[in-house]
């Protein structure tokens, strides 16, 4: 469409999305079509400016591209399940309906109808010359499958009569007229059909030997399809001599005439953490190989900041607009400027570092770091792009978290941590310089009311967000001192168990991870009214990261991939699965090949 494109999506629930894309890649959402009245297919018309879709009680609907409805299709008797498209047929496109199989008893196999649509503006309507086809399960996404020129349709049957294989039969649809040629594939997993130029046909088993059927001449030829473990050959599409199929998060393009496979892609990351800048329009992903920043905006950009290749960093975040602070595994901590890889400072803060959080301020900030030892984490205090004293918290900690007080200079500012007896104990800056006594430390802080709970988060205002589950169901509590009195807010969450809080620098939002097999879903919500303001599925992850301004939230999910999303609205940011766009001649190397989900899926 005028050198882009129009893309429609199904989603699980049966929702239904279409997207514009543009000749340089920037897209625009246009139809949102909910799963309240859920699709089960879909199918963009030529010119990109109407789609048709198929809703589960079987009526067809037209639409315009921003889901205006323009006609709809309900006729008793007639139950479509799918669409098919004859880009070359004579006078123009042609559309045809597929019914949902039923039984034929004295066939002994599905009837499906195939039904050619009239489609005019603001009309949709069945013509005639329809025809019926006899298939050995419902129709699939190739069986049948549609000639270019919507003369013919070529579909499987298995033999009956003189052996147990597939046998591939073309119809004309004009007067039923039918030639059938023996494909010599053992009856068992239903192959994969794609036509070819000349009236020839291509059968994939997934076995890597395909067979090409010449149903002009009633020949068979062996042909290598170049197979492996990571292609998908039933989700495979053919265009002409080539075949594109999915290969993990690749794809994998054979050009059957000259046998010549090629894999598109992108070089695979496995993010660990991101940090956001102030205002969320710069993210720093910290990778298993390197650390890169994003720019997000009008004039996006992706930097490899120099000398992090071949480093493991286990967090990042901005300390200011051209300075990043990492931590690798092994506890060595950096300021570096991003721009050209120069260390400004370095420090040793022990190993195995398991989290790490920083907040900051104008001048300094603080960094809580906590090992796999999960005992004695360590405060470090950063001044002007420099390194200040670190402190050991005494004990063992059941939960911890940073303490930064709105409105209360850097002295003010620490940790906090929770112990197994239910007391909350609170470490400033000042506190620390001056020393702790061990043998009063464990006798002070606050016994908490409500006693130790599943998370707990402080938030700049000094109140206490924590999550307790009774039963199959979450409680988000919100608990604040004013005076002499604790005040509590309540509510329940939806199913699934939390596994992280996250408040906003700015106190207005929290973001709420909870585990829902396969994955995960985070909600953020107004800290105010406790109303959830958004939600989106997301891969497991171990953290999650806001910008200063509250306006931008990151979530790294490792391998799969890394995503910024609007703090108001949940928007795409930016979604990155990858870096350096590729095209291998040789299969590429794919870890994390059973990660559910991906956030470019999102």
């Amino acid at each position: 469409d005028g050198g882009g494109w129009t893309l429609a999506v199904l989603d699980a629930a049966g929702g239904t999305r279409v997207v514009t894309v543009s000749k340089d890649g920037s897209m625009r959402p246009r139809a949102n079509l909910p799963p309240t009245e859920p699709m089960t297919e879909v199918l963009v018309l030529p010119g990109g400016q109407r789609f048709m879709a198929i809703g589960g009680d079987h009526v067809i609907h037209l639409y315009d591209v921003d889901g205006r409805e323009l006609a709809h299709l309900d006729s008793p008797g007639l139950r479509p399940a799918q669409l098919r498209m004859a880009m070359a047929a004579e006078g123009g496109p042609r559309v045809l309906a597929l019914t949902a199989g039923e039984f034929d008893a004295k066939e002994g196999r599905f009837s499906v109808e195939l039904l050619p649509l009239d489609i005019g503006e603001g009309k949709l309507a069945v013509a005639a010359d329809r025809q019926t086809i006899f298939l050995d399960s419902p129709a699939s996404r190739d069986n049948p499958t549609l000639s270019p020129d919507g003369r013919t349709a070529v579909f499987l049957q298995r033999q009956r009569l003189g052996g147990a294989t597939w046998r591939v039969v073309a119809m004309q649809l004009d007067d039923g007229r039918q030639v059938s040629v023996d494909s010599k594939i053992d009856l068992g997993n239903q192959p994969r059909l794609s036509l070819l130029p000349e009236g020839r046909v291509l059968l994939d088993d997934g076995t890597g030997m395909g067979r090409v059927v010449d149903l002009g001449g009633r020949k068979l030829e062996l042909r290598p399809l170049r197979s492996n473990a990571t292609v998908n050959h039933l989700a495979g599409v053919s265009a002409g001599s080539l075949r594109v199929m999915p290969a993990s998060n690749w794809l994998a393009v054979h050009d059957l005439g000259d046998d010549d496979l090629l894999y598109l892609g992108y070089e695979q990351i496995n993010v660990m953490d991101a940090g956001l800048g102030a205002n969320g329009r710069q993210v720093a992903w910290a990778l298993a190989d390197r650390v890169v920043v994003e720019s997000l905006g009008d004039r996006p950009a992706v930097v490899e900041v120099p000398g992090t290749r071949n480093e493991s960093q286990r967090f990042v975040d901005f300390v200011d607009a051209e300075t990043l602070l990492t931590l690798d595994w092994n506890g060595g901590a950096e300021l570096v400027r991003w721009t050209d890889g120069e260390v400004i400072d370095a420090v040793d803060l022990g190993n195995n570092v398991q989290t790490a959080d920083y907040a900051g301020q104008a001048g300094g900030g603080v960094l809580l770091v906590r090992t796999s030892l999960w005992q004695n984490p360590t405060v470090a205090e950063i001044h002007d792009r420099s390194f200040g004293a670190r402190f050991l918290l005494p004990g063992q900690s059941h939960l911890i978290g940073l303490s930064a007080p709105q409105g209360q200079s850097l002295e003010h500012w620490g940790s906090w941590s929770l112990d197994g007896s239910g007391r909350l104990q609170r470490y400033d800056l000042e506190a620390l310089r001056a020393g702790i006594d061990t043998e009063t430390a464990g006798q002070a802080g606050e016994v908490l009311s409500f006693g130790v709970p599943e998370q707990l988060v402080v938030d700049g205002r000094g109140r206490m967000i924590w999550v307790r589950t009774t039963g199959a169901r979450s409680t988000l509590t919100v608990s604040e001192s004013k005076g002499d009195q604790l005040h509590e807010r309540s509510m329940q969450l939806p199913a699934g168990f939390v596994t992280w809080l996250q408040p906003s620098p700015d106190d207005r939002r929290l973001a709420v991870v909870q585990q829902r097999d396969p994955a995960q879903v985070v909600t953020v919500y107004d800290l105010e009214s406790l109303q959830p303001l958004w939600a989106q599925p997301i891969p497991a992850v171990q953290s999650v990261t806001w910008s200063d301004d509250g306006g931008a939230l990151a979530v790294p999910a490792q391998f799969g991939g890394g995503v910024v999303f609007a703090g108001d609205d949940g928007e795409i940011e930016t979604a990155r699965c990858g870096l350096a766009f590729e095209a291998k001649r040789t299969p590429p190397v794919v870890q994390g090949f059973f990660v559910p989900m991906s956030v470019c899926g999102l």
